[in-house]
């Protein structure tokens, strides 16, 4: 392209400029005004040698004042474990065997001899962890427990926070998000959490670009490959909570050390949840609701928050053929009978 456009006193010039922005020697990107948008290293081939810049926050401060541009900061919500309030948790058999040996893993000494070990044998020393499977099932609030119980603080990334109108933003509040949890880890007497909640649009599968491919699909696969670096190099402990698994990127899979599915509840849990949100209820009753409603513990809240609304506005302790109807709306397409006890 240089070769139509350039004579060849000036295809020198070009060269020299093109070499001095790959080598980030240039005099605009000393200036801090021109950076890289994307490094050269690979990373199970995806990165390849692609070259490409983009303004600094300090270009789009100065040079664009008059559209008065505000470089975006990453926000990330840190909860304190001491501010998190209790709450009872109902697994199935399968899940509560592997969230208790997760829990057991990131107690103080374990974790510390675990990373102490991985380090001294050259293995990543980073605990990443993904909680999958249906709504309501209880992954975010099994993670706020578990920092809760471990006395680790938490740090909440909203991922919709990590995409920027400008070109190469996202990429930059991705990387910052990962300095800041560094930060954290090295100010923290416990390596905090980092939680990315509801991850299903950076965990799907990369998109296989074309020459024609648009801006915001190559913008998207440069976070995720940022994201997968970082979990490569993860020192700390990550977890994420995803509705959806078929969809998920292998390369994602792979860096998941754990992988906790958390199903909806069997009728065994699903009467434990029943009798802990409304103790009040008769066996008997408990029994029907518990087998006839295939709920998740969400949504039996939902019920048990239904039935307090109720008992507020009427002054009246809603029926058991109340909850009955409570459940067939949560619900419309499962069928239940209506019964009286």
């Amino acid at each position: 392209m240089d070769s139509e456009v350039y004579d060849q006193k000036h295809k020198t010039l070009f060269r020299r400029t093109r070499q001095q922005f790959e080598d980030s020697t240039h005099v605009l990107m000393r200036m801090n005004l021109i950076e890289k948008l994307l490094t050269d290293e690979e990373n199970d081939g995806f990165l390849g040698d692609r070259e490409a810049f983009c303004l600094t926050d300090k270009a789009k401060i100065e040079l664009l004042e008059e559209l008065q541009i505000k470089p975006r900061k990453v926000k990330i919500d840190l909860i304190s474990a001491s501010s998190i309030m209790w709450k009872a948790l109902f697994f199935n058999e399968r899940e509560a065997v592997q969230v208790k040996r997760f829990s057991a893993l990131l107690r103080g000494d374990n974790y510390q001899a675990v990373r102490a070990r991985l380090t001294e044998t050259g293995q990543r020393s980073g605990i990443v962890c993904l909680f999958f499977g249906a709504s309501g099932t209880g992954k975010t609030e099994t993670v706020y427990q578990l920092a809760r119980e471990t006395g680790r603080d938490l740090l909440m990334m909203n991922i919709a926070e990590m995409r920027g109108k400008w070109v190469g933003e996202s990429e930059k509040l991705t990387k910052a998000l990962f300095d800041k949890y560094r930060d954290a880890v090295k100010n923290s007497a416990l390596t905090p959490i980092l939680l990315f909640n509801e991850a299903d649009a950076i965990l799907s599968k990369r998109l296989s670009l074309k020459e024609d491919s648009s801006s915001v699909d190559q913008m998207a696969n440069t976070v995720q490959n940022i994201l997968l670096q970082e979990m490569e190099n993860m020192d700390g402990i990550l977890i994420a909570t995803t509705n959806m698994s078929l969809n998920m990127d292998k390369a994602f899979q792979r860096r998941f050390l754990f992988k906790i599915e958390f199903g909806k509840p069997d009728i065994n849990t699903r009467h434990a949840i029943w009798h802990s949100m409304i103790p009040e209820l008769s066996e008997e009753a408990t029994d029907t609701l518990a087998f006839r409603f295939d709920f998740s513990g969400g949504q039996i809240e939902n019920i048990t928050r239904r039935r307090m609304i109720e008992y507020i506005t009427s002054g009246a302790e809603p029926s058991v053929e109340q909850l009955v109807a409570f459940c067939e709306e949560e619900s419309p397409e499962q069928e239940a009978w209506r019964f009286v006890l």
